[in-house]
């Protein structure tokens, strides 16, 4: 995984902290090197001039030795060993080697015996001899680095040889690295106190945040009842109480969209109970004239018991017919509570079709049902399924007046309910079909249709988590499809 994968997939908090641990380790890291390498340079400056001046503090002695020698004042080397040899012997110093060179580079006095009369050609002492004044030269060791110095021994313009020692590093580099374990273990605690300082700032200001989002994200459909614990005066404070006054807004605009759809949807049925009513009243005048006859007849003095026990079966099969007829309309225009409960949708389709029996009687009409047995139960709005059903099946009826074929279909599908309703009417136009659902679009002639319909079968489904849809072909008919979850939401 990438760098930025996993910081993109770290939360606000864990980016917070991840952050802040970084930025105390850089800048603690920087601070560090800028120490150590301040504390290096004040040691080697120190150390040069430590061994600047004890060369030119020794130089002086020694070159009256060696001129003492050349006069033969004194014993030659026998001075200016001892005073080697005394010097070198100093543990303050820490000198790895001393030693007096002539102008050629031979050793005239060291503080190793050995060494008298070697001849040194090495760079080091070549820029030495050839040196006017005090040179210093860093020297890479094994183990340790030195300071190697070369002391020019004149008077004047006479050079008598030169001064060569070296100076060990040792106890600067084991400073140094006293001052790297120190600043190494001053991170460490700064890092576990800043640890504790971020937890606790975190939770001050990033956890509210991190509150406040999940409350956010719970904040759907209509679960609204949420509020954010306001704590103090800040900035954080006033989001979540912003936060809190936009979810009661939401609410009060949520229950007043709810109360508009439900006048809309009551207006649409009774719009749909308008277009029923010219073949209600067929419905209901067919019987009512069959009842005034039997009236009529039974009115007569005449009458035999027989013939008058006969209308009167008429009489109650015609008032049970109208009593039917007018339950039905009644019982689809009353306002429900859109409460949900178990219902077949063979059933629902079947009573819808019973509503519209008078528009079905038409000899030039075909109906097809194939609903499956096996579809379950649904936990749905009966009443707004029959809505979207009556809907779909009047607007299917009005695009086939010279009659066609009417096919319904249920079936399973990848775990949902699906309901097919085919029709051979005038279908829709293409640029039309794109917006069947859309509030208040209607393609019929006035007095026809409100153009909600179908917009309010819309959201009945979606309400369900279902979708639907249409195909049309002008001049070849459209289909409807719904769609119902079956599953543990929407089945029994």
């Amino acid at each position: 995984m990438k760098i930025p994968e996993f910081f993109d997939r770290l939360g606000l908090q864990q980016k917070f902290i991840l952050l802040t641990t970084c930025a105390i380790i850089v800048v603690m890291s920087s601070v560090g090197y800028v120490a150590v390498k301040r504390e290096q340079h004040i040691l080697y400056a120190e150390v040069e001039k430590q061994g600047r001046l004890l060369g030119e503090t020794l130089a002086i002695p020694i070159i009256n030795d060696l001129i003492y020698e050349r006069l033969g004042l004194v014993e030659e080397g026998g001075l200016l060993d001892n005073y080697i040899v005394e010097i070198f012997n100093r543990q303050d110093a820490d000198l790895l080697y001393i030693a007096i060179l002539d102008e050629e580079g031979k050793v005239i006095s060291h503080n190793m015996v050995t060494e008298y009369g070697k001849s040194y050609s090495d760079p080091l002492t070549q820029k030495a001899l050839q040196a006017e004044d005090t040179i210093i030269q860093p020297v890479a060791g094994k183990e340790h680095h030195a300071l190697d110095f070369g002391v020019p021994l004149s008077i004047g313009k006479k050079r008598w040889g030169t001064l060569k020692f070296g100076i060990s590093l040792a106890k600067v580099e084991q400073e140094i690295l006293e001052t790297v374990w120190k600043i190494v273990i001053l991170t460490i605690v700064l890092l576990v106190s800043g640890f504790v300082v971020i937890l606790l700032l975190s939770r001050r200001f990033i956890s509210p945040i991190i509150h406040l989002a999940g409350v956010m994200e719970k904040a759907t459909g209509d679960y609204l009842d949420l509020k954010v614990d306001v704590k103090g005066h800040d900035e954080l404070a006033v989001l979540g109480d912003r936060f809190n006054s936009m979810i009661e807004r939401i609410r009060q605009a949520n229950e007043e969209l709810r109360k508009v759809n439900e006048k809309m949807v009551q207006s649409e049925k009774l719009a749909s109970i308008g277009i029923l009513a010219s073949g209600v009243a067929h419905e209901i005048n067919n019987p009512l004239g069959g009842l005034f006859n039997c009236v009529r007849t039974l009115s007569q003095p005449d009458s035999d018991p027989q013939t008058k026990e006969r209308y009167f079966e008429l009489l109650r099969e015609g008032l049970e017919r109208i009593e039917a007829t007018v339950k039905k309309l009644l019982g689809f225009s009353q306002r429900r509570d859109g409460s949900k409960t178990p219902a077949d949708i063979n059933v629902l389709v079947t009573e819808t079709l019973a509503l519209l029996e008078y528009k079905l009687k038409n000899p030039r009409l075909t109906l097809t049902t194939e609903l499956d047995p096996r579809v379950p139960q649904l936990i749905i709005d009966q009443d707004g399924m029959r809505q979207v059903l009556l809907n779909i099946l009047l607007n299917a009826l009005q695009a086939m007046p010279d009659g066609g074929a009417l096919a319904i279909k249920s079936f399973l599908r990848n775990g949902s309910v699906m309901l097919e309703i085919r029709d051979t009417g005038a279908g829709i136009e293409r640029e039309h079909l794109g917006r069947i659902f859309d509030p208040f679009f209607t393609t019929k002639p006035v007095g026809e249709g409100t153009g909600l319909g179908l917009s309010v079968s819309y959201g009945i489904v979606k309400s369900h988590g279902g979708e639907i849809s249409a195909e049309s072909e002008a001049g070849r008919g459209t289909v409807f499809t719904v769609s119902l979850p079956a599953g543990p939401a929407g089945s029994l």
